[in-house]
């Protein structure tokens, strides 16, 4: 129980399990395997996106680009595709461009010292920008079948994307626990000028991570890209800050330093799941925001008020005993 309320990770997954009851008590449909299925496979964009978010926030930064970053990662995907490139010749070119407008904002954030907020304000306009541009303000459709192929693999019913994506997640949690190289971006966004002190790289650091912001969104961009067949100009748009919503969602730490992939993941799962559970309700799509903004804004209220208390009790205990052993 005691694990219960400290984990962040915990209590949002209890707290998705009873509104999962709750709406199949309602509407018995969302029980079935297909509708479960089907959430966790239209949360893959998000939860791409917010593992890549993750690794900036660990270390006190913040990128609100990676949504644009995403789009322009499927535009580059959708126009290399019709311009006749094999299909695995177009995903690298989307990756490494998702990955070089991630260390363009590592760059101005590591070494011109740009603030990131406004880093990244900056680039989203112009990764937003160069959408157009290269499209000329077109959605690029008639996409070849060999990008939307992998949708039709499954396996148990699963289709291809989300074991791949859960194949990731496991792999950067693993990473990120157990390979010391990753810890740096715990110990940077714990306390930055400690780590410097203890000899860390930390402008290197801060770089990987906005670099594997733009690398994941890249991820995100050939999956959604896959998945609906076609690339609109508002690809991805408003997902930097769900990003951002289901990391504090997940316990990643806005101060730095705390947080893990599996946190980020299922508070972007969360997400996606209140908007399903919402359509099986019947509940108009315009509340999509509300309610989600409100469930956010409950369980950090809760868990900051139960870590308090917590506290508290570790406080007094504390007292107590130096007062015990005083006596």
């Amino acid at each position: 129980m005691k694990h219960l309320v400290r984990s962040r990770e915990a209590l949002v997954t209890l707290l998705l399990v009873l509104l999962v009851v709750v709406t199949g008590l309602f509407n018995p449909n969302f029980f079935k395997a297909a509708s479960i299925v089907e959430i966790f496979n239209a949360s893959l964009t998000l939860v791409l996106i917010a593992l890549g978010e993750m690794f900036v926030i660990l270390t006190r930064g913040i990128d609100v680009s990676v949504g644009a970053t995403a789009g322009l990662a499927a535009v580059v995907l959708g126009t290399t595709l019709n311009l006749g490139w094999p299909v695995g010749t177009a995903v690298l070119a989307a990756v490494l461009a998702g990955t070089l407008a991630g260390a363009l904002n590592a760059f101005g954030v590591t070494f011109l010292r740009v603030p990131p907020i406004i880093m990244t304000l900056g680039t989203l306009g112009i990764y937003r920008g160069l959408m157009r541009i290269i499209t000329g303000g077109s959605w690029i459709e008639n996409l070849p079948q060999s990008i939307k192929e992998p949708n039709l693999w499954g396996f148990l019913g699963v289709p291809f994307f989300v074991w791949a994506t859960l194949a990731l997640l496991a792999l950067t949690a693993f990473v990120t626990l157990r390979v010391r190289l990753a810890r740096y971006f715990y110990a940077v966004g714990d306390n930055e000028t400690g780590a410097y002190l203890l000899g860390l790289p930390v402008r290197w650091t801060q770089f990987a991570a906005y670099t594997l912001a733009g690398t994941f969104a890249a991820f995100a961009a050939v999956v959604f890209t896959s998945q609906i067949g076609f690339v609109s100009m508002n690809a991805a748009d408003g997902f930097e800050l769900k990003a951002i919503a289901a990391n504090v969602l997940g316990g990643v730490s806005l101060t730095g330093g705390v947080g893990t992939p599996v946190g980020a993941a299922i508070g972007a799962l969360f997400l996606t799941a209140v908007h399903s559970m919402l359509i099986f309700l019947g509940v108009p799509g315009i509340w999509d925001n509300a309610f989600a903004g409100i469930i956010l804004l409950v369980v950090v209220y809760v868990d900051y008020r139960v870590r308090s208390a917590l506290e508290l009790q570790r406080r007094q205990a504390r007292i107590r005993g130096d007062a015990g052993g005083g006596a």
